[in-house]
């Protein structure tokens, strides 16, 4: 099976095909001092398979160091980020892949590609586009709209649409518009209240190019 998970804030879980990959996987009751209002589905203890894991930049609600740890020692997941996030991750170096912008790689049968993010609060953020022979899906981490960010090529874009931190709904409808992927699966908004979004805004902005899909919190879209 393929399919796409959604479990709050910016974390997923892919499932393709006999790989399991983590994106930015976050439990905290709060973020950045504020309740969380939209729970997360992710529960650490659960986590039972997992190959993969990646982290988009350092901020706790996307790399949270005893989250990471507890699921990456049970699994033994290798854990992919850039070097601010990585270093705060207390596991064996020997699971540990250091990445940069620009970076392309083969890992258990997935092709990477490390792309840019402009997040100007974080020290080094990136997101990650994954392919696999049948599906490209694009993790846009936290990030405003770029110049030339709409050259990504993708089945599905994840992408931020909370304002404040990220790309608003009509900026990240007006690059996805650019993108052309199949679908679009709308982050990070709606968390706390610094990030309350209207997530139709988005959506019904995208044309008829693109499909939207939104999930709630736990659940999951198949990919055909």
């Amino acid at each position: 099976m393929n399919a796409i998970r959604f479990l709050g804030h910016s974390t997923f879980q892919l499932q393709l095909e006999n790989i399991v990959c983590l994106i930015d996987p976050c439990a905290a009751d709060s973020m950045n001092s504020s309740p969380r209002t939209m729970p997360s589905a992710l529960r650490p203890h659960d986590v039972r398979e997992c190959d993969l894991i990646f982290l988009t930049h350092e901020h706790t609600p996307h790399c949270e160091p005893d989250t990471v740890k507890e699921i990456a020692e049970r699994t033994f997941a290798s854990v992919i980020a850039p070097k601010p996030a990585l270093s705060m991750i207390d596991i064996s170096e020997r699971f540990k892949v250091d990445v940069r912008t620009g970076d392309k790689f083969t890992i258990k049968g997935l092709d990477i590609e490390v792309v840019k993010a402009v997040h100007p609060q974080s020290t080094y953020p990136v997101g990650f586009v994954i392919r696999t022979p049948k599906y490209s899906i694009y993790h846009a981490g936290d990030t405003y709209s770029y110049l030339d960010m709409g050259r990504i090529k993708c089945d599905v874009a994840i992408v931020p649409i909370g304002g404040s931190y990220t790309m608003d709904p009509f900026a990240a409808a007006n690059v996805v518009k650019e993108m052309r992927p199949k679908y679009a699966i709308p982050m990070h908004y709606n968390t706390y209240e610094r990030i309350t979004q209207e997530v139709s805004e988005f959506s019904s902005s995208l044309g008829t190019a693109t499909r939207a899909i939104v999930l709630r919190p736990g659940e999951a879209a198949k990919l055909p």
